[in-house]
């Protein structure tokens, strides 16, 4: 596999959202009379404990890449300390990396191992949209990892009932700086997540999160397939091979330094 191909395989797993208290909660539109009683702040709360514990994990897998000129497919390990660290190896055949990158929350590192190029760039809010054309926060894609969903803190939401899939949606509105929308698909429980998207300023899609398969991994209940995608025919899948939550994880890790 070509090292640059590769290297666009990684940038999936970048770009902020903390997570905390909602306000200026509502019901809109009313939910049927057959639906549970349910106060959207408090299906937030129930949110917001999901795998809360969980701040280190270590992965490895698979990772696919459709984009509209074709797929492809390679191992991938990482390395995960939330809100912000990530490392993240693009695999060879052999096991060896093609490509490393790093996070640290203030550096963004990248380095091309075959080619013995070195990248590095002071930023706090990494987005390698250039390279997979889906702009995910490097939070937002650990949140997902950790089998979570990004809340926004001081955001405005409601809950209301679909008829599909998932028979509710849990709708977060933010009005500073940029107006954004995400939606939260639940299932009947209001606690299992199968589904979150983010929309623009002008209501279009930036990304939408499918969590397709999960499993139980101690006392955490983690995704094992993920799909990211938008409405230009990118779309990314991370097969989950095995997880080590609460790894020991040293801050070297998301660290890199030139090649010699």
């Amino acid at each position: 596999m070509n090292p640059k191909h590769a290297v666009a395989c990684c940038a999936f797993i970048l770009l902020i959202w903390g997570c905390a208290g909602l306000k200026e909660t509502k019901i809109q539109p009313p939910l049927p009379a057959h639906a549970p009683t349910a106060d959207p702040a408090s299906v937030v709360e129930n949110l917001e404990q999901i795998n809360r514990d969980l701040v280190s994990f270590k992965g490895i897998g698979t990772i696919k890449i459709w984009k509209p000129n074709g797929l492809q497919s390679t191992r991938i390990a990482w390395a995960g300390y939330l809100p912000q660290k990530l490392r993240l190896e693009i695999l060879g055949i052999a096991g060896r990396p093609l490509s490393s990158v790093a996070f640290d929350g203030n550096r963004f590192y990248l380095s091309l191992h075959t080619e013995n190029k070195f990248y590095q760039k002071q930023t706090r809010n990494a987005n390698l949209k250039r390279l997979i054309s889906i702009p995910i926060t490097i939070p937002d894609t650990l949140t997902v990892l950790a089998g979570r969903v990004p809340l926004w803190e001081n955001a405005s939401v409601s809950l209301t009932a679909i008829h599909k899939q998932s028979p509710y949606v849990l709708i977060l509105k933010k009005k500073w700086f940029k107006n954004q929308t995400a939606r939260i698909y639940l299932r009947d429980d209001l606690h299992t997540v199968d589904q979150f998207e983010l929309y623009g300023s002008r209501d279009e899609l930036r990304y939408r999160v499918k969590y397709l398969e999960r499993k139980r991994y101690d006392r955490y209940q983690l995704p094992t397939l993920i799909q990211i995608s938008d409405d230009q025919q990118n779309r990314i899948q991370i097969k989950v091979e095995r997880i080590w939550p609460d790894a020991e994880i040293s801050s070297e890790t998301f660290h890199l330094k030139p090649p010699k």
